[in-house]
């Protein structure tokens, strides 16, 4: 129980001001006589939860592992109330918060065999999660005593809460990088399709800026490479082995033809990097609107730091963010009031810098450039093409 105490705690001092007030007049609400202290009959009078009889005041008889209420047993003495953690009989406020955080915050298991609440450590069925109140749980001293040796499934599907909780973590972010994967294949197969829509002329061109990034002709633009191209072309963001490893999406260790494409497209259509993280973002992201009306900037966060309030961009305390897709269907619809422009990728000169030095590709960049920029139109005029 100490530990649940600590979290309860903790949620506490954490909280804002307006939750704490919340709390302290919940308190006040069962505290009848204002004496700073819940009694039994002050919680029975005004709480008709659950934890009114089954959580507050009990006990257990560790010889047979039953419940003993205290409402039913007036031997029962004061210490043993699991809130009551001096012993008074009563509940002050800092015994109190460890009880409006389990009827607040979370839904207390019981153990399968001796029907304790699971406030502590404990052991869980893993074939018999996903059934909602039909879990399987055993305390540790039921564990102990082989409690699950009439259970329909074998004791080697048991885990312990903590590596069960590592194991979600470990599923959540194995399903994450999934996502991010498929979310990069995806852009993999857009740059494709710009590509194959484009001239000849262009098609050419685009390998030879390819192969000029090859400064080592072995046919292959590994991670040195990148990083070389990466600072002479002033993109910082993107100046580092993580984001190259995101464009591997073959996880070769090396960029081909259509992934060197992928990050061309990248840079183009102004993809952009997370403001809080600092992480590419290859699918959906929030843009600051408040930043998007000044063409020379932008503000923009990755779904998990939008979700999760991690940046505190404002201005003047006000804050609006808007998803990319409706800032799409803003540039069609001036009745959002925004105006929009194309996102920048943080680049110290645009696609190109003016100084760059690296003479080869930077003539092979240049050369290509141009060439989306006007031998689509001379090809055909009825597409368009980000290539």
């Amino acid at each position: 129980m100490e530990g649940m105490r600590e979290i309860a705690r903790s949620y506490y001092e954490r909280a804002s001001e307006a939750e704490k007030k919340s709390i302290q007049q919940s308190f006040a609400k069962l505290d009848i006589n204002g004496d700073g202290k819940i009694s039994l009959r002050e919680f029975k009078k005004t709480v008709s939860s659950w934890l009114c009889e089954e959580a507050v005041f009990k006990k257990f008889d560790d010889r047979f592992m039953k419940p003993t209420w205290f409402g039913r047993c007036a031997a029962v003495p004061a210490r043993s109330l699991s809130f009551d953690e001096n012993g008074d009989g009563r509940l002050d406020f800092g015994e109190f918060l460890c009880l409006d955080y389990m009827e607040k915050k979370v839904d207390i298991a019981r153990c399968s065999g001796c029907w304790k609440l699971l406030v502590g450590p404990y052991f869980s069925c893993l074939l018999c999660l996903g059934r909602g109140a039909d879990t399987y749980d055993l305390c540790c001293t039921c564990y102990r005593r082989g409690g699950g040796s009439s259970h329909e499934h074998s004791e080697q599907h048991m885990m312990d809460h903590h590596s069960l909780l590592m194991l979600f973590r470990n599923r959540s972010a194995d399903v994450e990088k999934a996502q991010y994967r498929k979310e990069m294949e995806e852009l993999r197969e857009i740059a494709k399709a710009h590509y194959e829509a484009s001239p000849p002329r262009v098609r050419a061109l685009a390998h030879e800026f390819y192969r000029s990034m090859d400064s080592d002709g072995d046919g292959r633009v590994d991670v040195s490479e990148f990083l070389a191209f990466m600072r002479d072309e002033g993109y910082p963001y993107m100046q580092n082995p993580c984001f190259f490893e995101e464009l591997d999406v073959d996880r070769n260790g090396t960029l081909d033809f259509f992934e060197v494409m992928t990050l061309y497209y990248i840079i183009k259509s102004g993809r952009p990097f997370c403001d809080c993280c600092a992480r590419f973002i290859p699918g959906i992201f929030f843009s600051c609107v408040e930043c998007y009306k000044n063409p020379r900037i932008s503000f923009d966060l990755c779904r998990d730091c939008y979700r999760t309030g991690r940046s505190d961009h404002n201005h003047g305390g006000r804050a609006q963010f808007l998803d990319n897709h409706t800032l799409l269907q803003a540039m069609r619809d001036s009745a959002l009031g925004v105006t929009l422009h194309e996102a920048g990728n943080r680049p110290t000169n645009g696609v190109y810098p003016s100084n760059s030095n690296w003479g080869k590709t930077k003539l092979a960049l240049e050369v290509f450039e141009k060439a989306v920029d006007i031998g689509i139109l001379v090809a055909g005029s009825t597409l368009c093409t980000i290539l």
